[in-house]
């Protein structure tokens, strides 16, 4: 009967170290956190956040596309993160400065391209009014469109 609980004892300690010892692998090999920061070259849109992928991120205007966006305030941007992954928390912050003469800057949203439902809809956004910048946070994989635009009540 001693033999079996010895046995039984050294099979679950080797079980436990196994699985240590896997565990403590994956955290080594799990690639670490990158920052990635992009800037649109109209310096209006700057995206920044953390990546677990090798990525970047791409921005690029898109003028001259008709939208359903309440009283467009800026143009359309579509940002890329190339690569597999996801940009995690990822900060959109438009500077407002030269669309603040158009609108109050309460009544302004950031508004992103919902490609399920073909429709534009206005995100959670925050304001700086010292900075004049505009704030939404979301995770990007793949690529996004956003623009300014009214807020709709």
């Amino acid at each position: 009967m001693g033999t079996s609980k010895k046995k039984d004892s050294s099979f679950s300690i080797a079980i436990v170290v196994v699985i240590v010892l896997i565990a403590s692998a994956l955290l080594i090999l799990r690639p670490s956190p990158e920052q990635v920061v992009a800037v649109s070259q109209d310096n209006v849109l700057r995206v920044e956040g953390v990546t677990r992928s090798t990525g970047t991120v791409l921005i690029e205007r898109l003028d001259g596309v008709e939208t359903t966006i309440p009283s467009l305030l800026s143009p359309v941007y579509e940002v890329t993160l190339s690569g597999i992954g996801t940009l995690e928390q990822a900060e959109f912050l438009f500077s407002f400065s030269e669309f603040s003469a158009r609108a109050s800057l309460q009544e302004v949203v950031i508004y992103q391209f919902n490609r399920e439902t073909l429709s534009w809809e206005a995100i959670p956004t925050f304001f700086d009014l010292g900075a004049q910048m505009l704030t939404s946070e979301l995770d990007l994989s793949g690529s996004i469109l956003v623009g300014l635009g009214e807020r709709v009540l």
